[in-house]
């Protein structure tokens, strides 16, 4: 019987190949006399005396890590050499780069008192007195609906061509109009610390119709205390409406400066926009970003304002009730629980849902009304200085600021600067990217 040479070569490589992964496996077995890899190690080997160990304790074990991310390098050529550099040959390893570079700490917390809920005790923050309305028995007072006649068919139908909005029945309405009250009856006996951290609302809109924007303006006026409302910084994101040229500049005249108004010389988005409005925001601690049609409910600002006031690293959401743009209702949001009470998310078709709250964050809380933790639901797009409130952009991208986002081996975020091949496939600069 003959063989092939072919089979016998395949053979032959087949054995070969055994052979080699047994060495190997062999030679990669630990001895007797070695020292186990799991065994505990010298903390002096990673860091010694004198070093950052004196200051940190080392991130371990490592990926479970809790607080924040420091870059403790972009913060000593911030402060102009303040803090003392380490010399050259105290940097051993990558692992003491690492903890030089990342260092965890828990968030700051100031000293303000814990909102309390005094059942049967109106809220300190609480309006006394009910709210004066725009016009007395005037169409949308009380959020009531407000319906226009066949005779206005044509010109609403441009105006929501226009705006997106019934700018005809938006102009009939007064700006100090009162609307309807849909908390939760809970909500009206919390009470709040009186040193609430101020604020600066900004406020970015392009083309936006007069009465919608002016609203705006006029309901968080209205309905902010003026001790903690610092400023209202409106971005105009290069408009060319006629009303939103001089007539804006001479209307706002009225408040003496503490609403300002702020033109980009090119059209700049919405997110870059508040960026900019992050920049010329001065007076205020917080920063409130509001969209250029909506009004804010009473008693709004303490709620808000008063963990971040308590904790600095906080963000914090509301629940945001809807407005008919048509008969300008305001109705709750549906896809709540019982409460109302929702998470925002994601699905993955992109498309904005309302979670119901679930049973284990129910189980947390001892009142309705408390604040409850949400998850991040959209990419970071700038970074908040914890002590000066000024939103700066983040580093790492192209001359332009554009970058990709990426996990390098050691699981660290990276910002990659986007390559020249997808710069070629762009139109346009500020056209979105893959």
């Amino acid at each position: 019987m003959r063989l092939k040479v072919g089979f016998i070569l395949r053979s032959l490589i087949v054995i070969g190949t055994f052979l080699g992964l047994v060495v190997l496996w062999s030679s990669l077995s630990p001895k007797a006399m070695d020292a186990s890899p799991f065994g505990k190690r010298d903390d002096e080997d990673l860091i010694r005396k004198g070093d950052l160990g004196d200051h940190f304790k080392p991130v371990v074990p490592w990926p479970h890590v809790e607080g924040m991310e420091v870059d403790l390098d972009s913060i000593r050529q911030k402060q102009g050499g303040m803090c003392e550099h380490k010399a050259p040959q105290a940097i051993q390893n990558q692992n003491q780069v690492i903890q030089q570079q990342y260092v965890t700490f828990k968030p700051h917390l100031n000293p303000y008192s814990t909102p309390l809920l005094r059942k049967g005790t109106l809220g300190n923050f609480e309006p006394k007195e009910p709210e004066p309305q725009g016009f007395i028995g005037g169409p949308g007072e009380g959020a009531k609906p407000f319906v226009l006649g066949p005779e206005y068919k044509e010109a609403v139908q441009g105006s929501i061509k226009e705006f997106g909005f019934n700018i005809v029945a938006s102009d009939m309405i007064s700006l100090d109009r009162t609307i309807s009250d849909l908390r939760h009856e809970e909500c009206k006996y919390w009470h709040y610390a009186e040193n609430l951290l101020t604020s600066s609302v900004i406020i970015v809109f392009h083309n936006e119709a007069w009465s919608t924007l002016m609203r705006t303006v006029h309901s968080v006026i209205k309905r902010t205390p003026r001790r903690y409302l610092a400023e209202i910084v409106m971005i105009d994101d290069f408009s060319n409406k006629v009303h939103l040229k001089e007539p804006l500049e001479d209307y706002i005249k009225q408040w003496n400066g503490l609403v300002k108004l702020f033109r980009n010389e090119k059209r700049e988005g919405l997110i870059q926009a508040r960026s900019i409005g992050a920049h010329q925001a001065t007076k205020g601690q917080v920063l409130i970003y509001l969209d250029a049609h909506c009004e804010v409910g009473l008693n709004w600002y303490a709620p808000l304002v008063a963990p971040i006031s308590q904790d600095r690293t906080m963000c914090t959401v509301p629940l945001i009730d809807y407005i008919d743009g048509n008969e300008y209702t305001v109705e709750p949001q549906q896809g709540g629980d019982e409460d109302g009470l929702a998470r925002g998310a994601w699905d993955w078709s992109l498309l904005w849902k309302r979670v119901p709250l679930s049973q284990r964050e129910k189980d947390k809380r001892t009142y309705t009304t408390q604040p409850y933790r949400t998850v991040c639901t959209v990419p970071l797009i700038d970074s908040i200085h914890g002590q000066t409130f000024v939103m700066e952009p983040q580093g790492g991208g192209d001359e332009n600021g554009f970058a990709r986002g990426a996990w390098d081996w050691s699981m660290l975020w990276k910002r990659v600067p986007l390559g020249s091949r997808e710069k070629q496939n762009r139109r346009t600069l500020t056209e979105p990217y893959r």
